[in-house]
């Protein structure tokens, strides 16, 4: 497996990418494969996890040859047949993982060190004297596809059957054939003795030449497939923004050629489902009490929300708590500020909600800070609303195990895992009908989901279902209980996702 994060490894992870790259290996293994995983060091993987120097690969890079170190890497929980190693180079190192370019040059830094590592991998690949598959997962690891169809020194690479992962569309990772430092030419200029191939391999949404890796990945690799069966249909159409719906962002062409040869499938990511519940269980006042507690002890590192905030909260005395553990960023949060039917966001409407019965809503994350600096301002301005900015696995455990309600208003999720584990603790969902929400939440079974065809029908919907399911908690407790229950008992296991991915694998 390629990736650009991987959970298994301290301080490896940003997104739910690295859940899939730590949990889907020790799936596999129990069906009898050995995965070795690889992502960059980015400077720091190998002093914060227990490591040693495994090798060291030559490989071409901006007209020259390039020099890395391979560390294998042990893990938080090592498995005998699962081995984790990173690259490290000068050029790879970032912290945090990811950059965030100005929309003028988006991918800028990235691109270029996705493409060095890719190269770096792509040597270490010839190493390999066992028969084996090649996992690929996102943007990050698309440009191995033009090194192993363009690039005499990866050659090796063309008889290894591939599987390309797409986490989520909406990142590509598009950079110029051409034009300054951070492009194809600048990274590997021995491509372009001739430049016959390049209108092949360019995408067709940009008015100049562009190489899209996501879109090399669509094209050549021998199986595809997104990370939930409803993702996988929904990219297959042109998305429209303006009316909140997220599809193919472009590549909808492309993914139904592959659709049609078979070639696309959808696969539930999977929950961890351990033995017996690990988190302790909490009323509301002691939540809430708790969560004043490890504010206390962060030192300022959780931040937004503040002890005496908290302790304004707990005044109320509320009877139930809304719960959010999320990245604050547009995909996720949006929701919560548009504005419904009434010209309110749903945020205010649901705060006026919580006065009216006696709830309260706790959300945790962090993100754009742009977003942050709106929620910061909500918890001052409205006592029922507490935002916590920053993460604590501490909270996010204390939130999925005691919150009442948990809310998912995504504008699109290709799978998400954060339903999953409000599930597994108890906690009924509310979420928007798309992508892997659909697939895992049954409105009025296990949880409760909303549509609509523009935000505005979405916000009116996301604070019905809201109202629907706080009434259900306060009103009918046998129907809630129901719901409960069923949310306890349903399961989305590795066990099963392994079995379809070990199909397309080969």
């Amino acid at each position: 497996m390629v990736a650009a994060e991987n959970d298994a490894l301290i301080r490896g992870k940003v997104g739910g990418l690295a859940d899939v790259v730590r949990d889907l290996p020790r799936a596999l293994i129990d069906l009898g494969l050995s995965v070795d995983v690889i992502t960059p060091a980015y400077g720091f993987l190998q002093n914060e996890n227990p490591s040693e120097l495994h090798a060291t690969v030559d490989f071409p890079f901006k007209g020259k040859r390039q020099s890395a170190a391979v560390f294998r890497v042990k893990t938080k929980t090592p498995h005998e047949r699962v081995s984790c190693f990173v690259v490290e180079h000068p050029d790879l190192r970032g912290n945090p993982i990811y950059y965030n370019d100005p929309p003028a040059t988006p991918f800028l830094r990235d691109a270029e060190k996705y493409a060095l590592f890719s190269s770096a991998v792509g040597k270490i690949l010839g190493w390999q004297e066992e028969t084996y598959a090649l996992h690929l997962h996102d943007w990050h690891s698309g440009f191995l596809f033009l090194l192993q169809r363009r690039h005499p020194e990866f050659a090796h690479l063309q008889k290894i059957r591939t599987l390309y992962t797409i986490h989520n569309i909406g990142v590509q990772g598009t950079r110029p054939f051409e034009g300054n430092t951070s492009t194809v030419t600048s990274w590997f200029p021995e491509l372009f003795a001739s430049k016959d191939w390049i209108e092949e391999w360019q995408d067709p949404q940009w008015d100049v030449p562009c190489f899209n890796p996501m879109l090399a990945g669509i094209r050549h690799a021998d199986a595809l497939n997104t990370v939930s069966p409803g993702y996988a249909e929904e990219i297959l159409h042109p998305s429209d923004h303006a009316n909140g719906f997220f599809g193919g962002e472009g590549l909808e062409r492309e993914l139904t050629e592959r659709k049609k040869e078979g070639a696309l499938s959808g696969i539930l990511n999977g929950c961890e489902y351990p033995p017996a519940p690990g988190y302790l269980r909490m009323s509301c006042d002691e939540l809430l009490g708790f969560l004043q507690q490890e504010i206390r002890r962060s030192s300022g590192v959780l931040k937004g929300a503040s002890a005496v905030h908290l302790e304004a909260l707990r005044q109320f005395k509320p009877e139930f708590i809304l719960t959010g553990v999320t990245r604050i960023v547009e995909q996720k949060v949006q929701l919560f500020l548009e504005h419904g039917s009434d010209g309110r966001s749903a945020i205010e409407r649901l705060v006026d909600l919580l006065a009216e019965q006696n709830g309260a809503c706790v959300l945790l994350g962090s993100g754009i800070p742009e977003y942050e600096e709106k929620f910061i301002a909500l918890t001052e301005k409205n006592r029922r609303f507490v935002f916590i900015r920053g993460y604590s696995e501490k909270i996010s455990e204390a939130l999925y195990a005691n919150g009442t309600l948990f809310l998912m208003p995504s504008s699109f999720e290709p799978c998400g895992i954060s339903q999953m584990i409000a599930m597994r603790e108890g906690q009924p969902c509310v979420v928007h009908a798309v992508g892997g929400l659909r697939d895992t939440v049954t409105d009025g079974l296990n949880g409760f989901t909303f549509d609509g065809k523009n935000p505005r029908q979405q916000v009116d919907a996301f604070v019905g279902a809201v109202t629907r399911a706080v009434r259900w908690y306060l009103e009918d407790k046998a129907r809630w209980e129901a719901v409960r229950n069923a949310a306890l008992r349903a399961r989305f296991t590795w066990e099963s996702s392994a079995r379809r991915y070990l199909e397309l694998l080969g």
